[in-house]
């Protein structure tokens, strides 16, 4: 499909930026290319297109457009096809989707909370926030992943829920002299949440460091370094 020149607008989500495109009509597109910039499912954004064909199994009809900046066309997708590519992507652990659906789920029902209780934020203070909950989540979600993979590589099945719990009390207790933050980390301080994502990023690089490691040596080595 075919349309004529689409606006162009930098549109921000905090922890990364991507150029939105408005038709005349006024509905939204980001190119193929963007939301493989804003989501990384393709090696180079030459295979944006490729992968995302792949990735909807073939049901996928991009819009061929071109901006007011530029004359050449761009394949692009609508923005409930994008949510599609996200809930894929999702369902096949793209770390960067998860955590976008997590964190701007809690920013959609905070958003109606804030209104409810006349709370104003701006813009600015609002994609602050995403971009810190997104690296949280990244990081708890890389943390989670070498636990997890160390633990099946060594013992051939996944951690059960009660050993994340119990490493995470042990973690915070460790760090922080209490067993948890009421499973949210928006009532940690700024220097909590700065340990938190040092003693995460520890861990991911420890467990490399020692590859024949259980998790239970892995959370004590990462530990005894603070």
């Amino acid at each position: 499909m075919i349309y004529s020149k689409a606006k162009i607008a930098t549109v921000d989500f905090g922890f990364c930026k991507v150029e939105g495109l408005m038709l005349p009509d006024g509905s939204y597109l980001i190119a193929v290319t963007q939301a493989n910039h804003f989501l990384k499912f393709a090696a180079h954004p030459n295979y944006a297109s490729r992968s995302l064909k792949r990735l909807l199994k073939g049901d996928f009809k991009p819009i061929q457009i071109s901006t007011e900046l530029n004359p050449n066309k761009v394949n692009a997708i609508t923005i409930d096809e994008f949510k599609r590519v996200i809930r894929e992507l999702d369902k096949q652990n793209n770390a960067v989707a998860s955590a976008f659906i997590d964190a701007a789920l809690i920013e959609s029902v905070e958003r109606r909370f804030d209104t409810a209780f006349n709370i104003k934020r701006s813009e600015d203070e609002r994609n602050a926030l995403m971009e810190l909950r997104i690296k949280r989540l990244l990081a708890r979600r890389q943390w989670t992943d070498v636990m997890q993979d160390r633990h099946t590589k060594l013992f051939g099945a996944k951690p059960t829920p009660k050993q994340f719990r119990d490493w995470t009390v042990k973690a915070n207790l460790s760090l922080f002299q209490k067993p948890h933050f009421q499973c949210d980390r928006d009532t940690m301080s700024i220097e909590e949440q700065m340990q938190i994502e040092n003693f995460e990023f520890l861990c991911c690089r420890w467990s490399k460091k020692y590859p024949s490691d259980t998790p239970d040596q892995i959370l004590d080595k990462v530990l005894s370094t603070f």
